[in-house]
Order: C-alpha cells, then sequence, then structure tokens
C-alpha cells in the first residue's frame, strides 16, 4: 500500500511538473566559464529578469566541474542557481555528459566542448557519477524546471568500441544470421564480431551496394536514441519528477538520424536548434520565417501532447562562426519567435544571452551589448515578453488551429539520396535535403493562402484512423517502404484525399526500382511509370482543373490501369486521378515542387494548392482570401478567442486579405499594423503583426 501510494504520488508530481508551464516566455542561454565572479552572473541574471526573460538555459560543463578525477566543484553554477532565484528566473541544465576533463581521455585535449556521443563503456560509467552529482545537487531547487540531456546530439566515431559494439548486436539482430548479413550485404563476414565500419558505407562509390549503406544510416539513428535513452535513465536514478528534454541540431537536414517518434518515451518536452546561420539557411533568406514554422511543426507533431520549445534561436551576430554569416535584428526576432509560438511553441530560448571571452564564438550571438546594453534585439523581446505577460490569460491555454492537410517527410528518402549522390553525379538540384526541400515548399505555398498544414514523418502518420476529411502530400518522396503502402490505400478507401507528386515512389527504402517488379503503389495510384525521360529545358504540363504547370527538368510518362488520365506534357499522360473507396488519389507526376525550388517561386504551387485543398481552407477559422505572396498566418484558439500572428517574409511590402469568422474583431497587441474593415491588412517588408480576435 506505502508503494502505490508513493508511485501516485510520483504520477501526480510528475504531471504537475510537466503541465506546470502556463507561461509562455522568451529567454536565453546564460554562458558561464571559469574566471566569472558571482558578481557578473548575477548581473546577468538581473538583465534577463528586468527585460522578462524569466527563462534561462544553462550548460554544466563536466570538465569545468570535475577538477581532479572525483573532485567537483560546483561553485560556478551554485552561483547561478543563487542568482536565478533571487530574480525569479527559471533554470533548465544542461548536462554536459559526454565531454568529460581531459585526464580522463586524450580525445578531450584542446578541445573545451564538443557534442560527439560516447565511444566506450569507461567514459559512460565516469558520466554517470558526473550525472548523479548534478541531479543530485540540484533536483530541489527552486529555480530548475527542466534537464537538457545533450546538446544538439547527432554525431560519433564511428570507429569508437561502443559504436562498433552497437553495430554488431544491431546487426546480429536485423539478420539473425552471418548467412544472410553475407547475402544481403554482399560481404564475406565468418562471424558478426568481424563486422566493422567501413567508409564506403558513407562515401561510396559508383557502383557500391545500398543496402549496407542504408543500414548504416539505422544504425546512426538507433546509437543516437540509445545515447539519449542511457542519459535519460541516469537523470531518473535520481529526479524522477523533473521534465527532460533535448535539441536537435538539424531536425530537417539530419531527419534520417533523428527518431522523433522514438523519443516520446524519453522526453516530455521536444526542442531544436533554429540559427539563421545554421538551421534556418535550409531556405533563402527571405524565407527564414517558414523554416521556423516548418521545423516547429515538425516538433509539435511527435513531441508528447505537441509539448515544443524552440531552444535555440540565434540572437546576435555571428561574423565568423555561422555558415551564412549574419545579426538578426528586431524585424527578423519578431517574426521568428512570434511564428513559432503561433505554431504552439511555450518557450523560446536565444543563443545566447552573454558572450563567450575566448575561443571559438567569442564576442558572438550575445542579445545585448558587449557590457549589457540595449539593442534593438534586447528591446523588441522586452517587448515581446511584455505582449505575452498582459495577455497571459490567453496565451496560458491557446492551442494551434489546424487543418489537416498533412505534408509527409519520408527518412528512407533521404538515406537513398544519400547513397545515390555520394559520387557527386546526377542532377545537382536533387541532392540529399531536395525531398525535405519540396516538402517545404508545398508548406509555403499552402501558408500563402493562409492554409495551417501540418508535418510529420511518414512511418508516423496515423494511417489506420484517419481517412476523410484528411489530406497528405507526398513530394519528391522516392523512398517509400513497400509495408506503408497498404497503410495508404486503407487511408484512401476510408475517404482519405493523397496527393503523389514528383518522382514519389519510384524506389523502396533500399533502392528497388519498383516499377519493374510489380509497382508498389500501382492499386493505390491506379497506373505505373512507363517512362522517365530528361530536358533540359523548360517543361509544360496541362493537368486537367488546375491548368499548366512548370515542372522541374524530368518527364515522367504515366500509363493508367484503372486510374483516370487528369493531365499531360508533350511526351504524353503526366498525371492520374485514382478513386478507391471513398476517397481519391491524385498522381502529378510532373516535380512541380522542384520546378518552385528551382525558379525560387512558389506561386504557381500555390495555384496549385488552391485548386486541390481550397474545400478545406473554407473549413478553417482564418485563411487568406486567394494568394498572398511571402505572407505567413498562424492561429491560436482559447474558449472562442482567437489570435493570428501574421508576417510578411518579403523584404518588399506584402498584402492580403483575412477572411475571418462572423462577428470578431481584430485588436492589435503587438506590432503597427492594422486590419482593415474588409480584412485588408498591409505589412512592411519583414513586418509581423499579432492580432487578438474576440
Amino acid at each position: 500500500m506505502k508503494r502505490s501510494k508513493y508511485i501516485l504520488l510520483l504520477l501526480v508530481l510528475f504531471c504537475s511538473a510537466v503541465n506546470a508551464q502556463k507561461r509562455i516566455t522568451v529567454g536565453a542561454e546564460i554562458w558561464i566559464e571559469p574566471g566569472q565572479t558571482r558578481e557578473q552572473i548575477d548581473e546577468w541574471f538581473r538583465l534577463s529578469a528586468e527585460n522578462g526573460m524569466m527563462s534561462a538555459r544553462l550548460f554544466l560543463m563536466w570538465n569545468y566541474i570535475e577538477t581532479e578525477p572525483n573532485k567537483f566543484d560546483f561553485t560556478l553554477y551554485d552561483y547561478a542557481f543563487d542568482a536565478a532565484e533571487r530574480y525569479g528566473v527559471s533554470l533548465e541544465p544542461t548536462l554536459c555528459a559526454i565531454h568529460g576533463p581531459v585526464f580522463y581521455s586524450g580525445k578531450f585535449a584542446g578541445r573545451p566542448q564538443f557534442n560527439e556521443l560516447f565511444t566506450d563503456r569507461e567514459i559512460m560509467a565516469k558520466s554517470a557519477e558526473y550525472i548523479r552529482r548534478c541531479v543530485t545537487r540540484y533536483k530541489d531547487r527552486r529555480a530548475l524546471e527542466c534537464w537538457w540531456v545533450l546538446n544538439e546530439p547527432r554525431r560519433f566515431d564511428a570507429t569508437s568500441p561502443l559504436a562498433t559494439e552497437f553495430l554488431q548486436e544491431w546487426v546480429r539482430r536485423e539478420y539473425g544470421t552471418v548467412g544472410k548479413l553475407n547475402e544481403a550485404w554482399i560481404e564475406n563476414y565468418g562471424d558478426f564480431s568481424d563486422v566493422r565500419y567501413n567508409p564506403l558505407w558513407t562515401t561510396g562509390n559508383y557502383f557500391y551496394w545500398p543496402i549496407p549503406c542504408v543500414d548504416w544510416y539505422r544504425v546512426q539513428r538507433d546509437f543516437l536514441t540509445f545515447n539519449l535513452a542511457w542519459i535519460k535513465e541516469q537523470i531518473r536514478l535520481y529526479d524522477p519528477v523533473t521534465p527532460v528534454t533535448m535539441n536537435p541540431a538539424n531536425v530537417f537536414e539530419s531527419a534520417h538520424q533523428y527518431d522523433l517518434p522514438a523519443y516520446r518515451p524519453l522526453f516530455d518536452i521536444y526542442g531544436a536548434s533554429m540559427h539563421a546561420s545554421w538551421q534556418l539557411r535550409f531556405l533563402d533568406r527571405e524565407l527564414y520565417a517558414y523554416s521556423v514554422a516548418g521545423i516547429s511543426e515538425m516538433l509539435r507533431a511527435h513531441a508528447p501532447e505537441g509539448r515544443f520549445w524552440i531552444s535555440e534561436l540565434q540572437g546576435g551576430n555571428n561574423i565568423f562562426s555561422g555558415r551564412a554569416p549574419m545579426c538578426p535584428d528586431s524585424a527578423d526576432l519578431a517574426q521568428w519567435v512570434w511564428t513559432g509560438v503561433g505554431c504552439g511553441a511555450r518557450k523560446v530560448v536565444y543563443w545566447s544571452l552573454n558572450y563567450r571571452r575566448q575561443g571559438i564564438e567569442a564576442g558572438e550571438w550575445g542579445l545585448f551589448g558587449f557590457r549589457g546594453e540595449e539593442t534593438d534585439r534586447s528591446r523588441v523581446t522586452k517587448a515581446i515578453n511584455g505582449t505575452l505577460e498582459r495577455y497571459g490569460d490567453f496565451f496560458a491555454d491557446a492551442k494551434p488551429c489546424l487543418n489537416d492537410i498533412t505534408l509527409l517527410v519520408s527518412p528512407e528518402t533521404m538515406r537513398l539520396l544519400l547513397h545515390i549522390r555520394a559520387h557527386d553525379a546526377g542532377e545537382k538540384l536533387y541532392d540529399a535535403d531536395a525531398h525535405v526541400k519540396s516538402a517545404m515548399m508545398w508548406y509555403i505555398a499552402l501558408s500563402e493562402r493562409g492554409m495551417q498544414p501540418q508535418m510529420r514523418y511518414l512511418r508516423d502518420y496515423d494511417w489506420e484512423s484517419k481517412g476523410k476529411g484528411s489530406a497528405v502530400v507526398l513530394s519528391s518522396m522516392i523512398g517509400i517502404p513497400s509495408d506503408v503502402v497498404p497503410r495508404m490505400e486503407a487511408f484512401v478507401r476510408r475517404g482519405g484525399r493523397l496527393v503523389c507528386e514528383g518522382l514519389s515512389g519510384l524506389y523502396d527504402e533500399y533502392e528497388v526500382c519498383t516499377p519493374q517488379t510489380g509497382f508498389d503503389m500501382e492499386n493505390l495510384l491506379g497506373g505505373v511509370f512507363e517512362d522517365i525521360r530528361y530536358r533540359d529545358r523548360e517543361n509544360i504540363f496541362d493537368i486537367d482543373g488546375i491548368g499548366r504547370i512548370q515542372g522541374f527538368r524530368w518527364r515522367p510518362v504515366l500509363r493508367p490501369t484503372t486510374a483516370s488520365v487528369a493531365g499531360c506534357g508533350e511526351e504524353g499522360i503526366c498525371a492520374l486521378r485514382n478513386r478507391a473507396g471513398e476517397g481519391e488519389a491524385v498522381w502529378l507526376a510532373p516535380s512541380i515542387a522542384m520546378s518552385a525550388i528551382d525558379r525560387n517561386s512558389t506561386k504557381e504551387l500555390s495555384a496549385v494548392c488552391g485548386k486541390l485543398f481550397g474545400d478545406m481552407a473554407c473549413g478553417q477559422p482564418f485563411r487568406f482570401e486567394g494568394y498572398a505572396e511571402g505572407m505567413l498566418m498562424k492561429a491560436l484558439e482559447n474558449g472562442g478567442r482567437y489570435v493570428t500572428v501574421v508576417t510578411n517574409s518579403r523584404m518588399a511590402d506584402g498584402r492580403a486579405r483575412i477572411v475571418s469568422p462572423d462577428g470578431l474583431k481584430p485588436k492589435t497587441i503587438f506590432g503597427e499594423a492594422v486590419v482593415g474593415r474588409r480584412g485588408d491588412i498591409r505589412l512592411k517588408g519583414r513586418e509581423t503583426v499579432v492580432l487578438l480576435w474576440e
């Protein structure tokens, strides 16, 4: 009985901790390093609180804390917790469990920090003690809000003892016998213990076999999950209550490595880095707000109950350390922060409030001036936090308004592209990122009509419960696992709407060209690929009900079996419509999204979205009346009241007409733009406005 009561108490405490965050806030990393004083640390927390930044992230650097073997000095971080509690700032400590002191391993020499995964069991044992010390020291502190297991985890030494051990166990589970492994991989191993990392799995050559390459990327994914799970287990040994989170570095480019659905049992909240000069540059400069929105959609779709944060957002300059050097200004930060909040983010954390003194990133990324001076970035952050505070009764329980159009992402496709493109041949634009970029073109095109699409992994979509009223888009998804196809078919028969665009379905997950062997998707799409031709000039196609559209350089030719012809190009049939049960599959074989990437314009694709999904847009509480170039709208709802975030991504002025529910009137709560009597709104370049509708 006592044990049952204890478990019930822990459950109540855990649920309370997870659901405690009613207030949305914009905070920042406060970087603490040796040589800093109690007074300096206190000043940074005071600065944070005075600007409404009531949340701070904090790295607990293992190599700063353990100064000699088994000698731990937490003085700097005690100062931070004391200051946080003095000013009412909540803390989110990041465990740095994979980078130990240099006296434990030569791999740490000359490196103040890194984020490669564990290399051996010995360092894991040392890490376990570091985690125990950190968690037991701070788990009962009032300022503690959340544990971060690692920072931007992903990379690892493929030849390390731990990675080798994991690889050998993985192939043993996957294949059962060495004979089956040898047959699948075209190898001659005598035992599973002979399996070692082969650089050809990632660098490839023209004729290298795809199966070991694809399997290796799956091993990478699962090894990362193993590392994350181990650290989470160590935390829970000492703290069964405090929520735990993590932050992938590249949700899009590394989708083949991050198993977001598998993390649900591990983490209470998802986060991700969204730095302009690293992650947002995935798209062109004028599309950065869409990058924030797309990454947010992926996080919310897979996170437990949709709980997610923007856990790293660029707060200042990076003239040396950024892949696309820049310094965001107040318009950028307003646009990115409010877009994330409009997607459902419950917290935004800048990197960073203060600056490192020396080494990489020294003098970069800070929100304030070098000595704490105000900047346009800090002023807009204070204004955002002020709005979130004043209207806290709305934001506390606000939920995103979503329609049921989902753009699906296939990690399997990305693995195939990494193999196919390893020898740097073929169409240059169709690289390892092309599939996700194509999905984002659809996302932008739908958003420019004021629609609220979602994004999710292909396998994680709830095919079994969805049907009538739901729609999915497969864009440039060349790798579709065979076992997913029957689930798609059942979805369509129940009334679902499926759009298959570009060369989607050309291969299965192991690079089998299925149109030759019995096309897996023939029953679903009502036809087959007859041929795929290439013309390095403009491709024009006529699609029934849509009109003339441009496609990418590929010219696919289709042959219908049960479907009706829905479009033709110069060289044959290019589009089909196939009715099945209560639903329909539309096959648009021309690569419209790839053409949008090539021409840097989604105007034509947005018109296609209007034709395909216009009826679904009418079911939303808010939308744009027609096409609004460069505009993005996110809507939140709470008890019949709404907030809409409207941003203009372009440098030029933007206009839109907002269609809203009858009887609601807008009030501008952030920004300067106002909505006219007929719903007209005009935004300056990169301007953002937040409207409360009551």
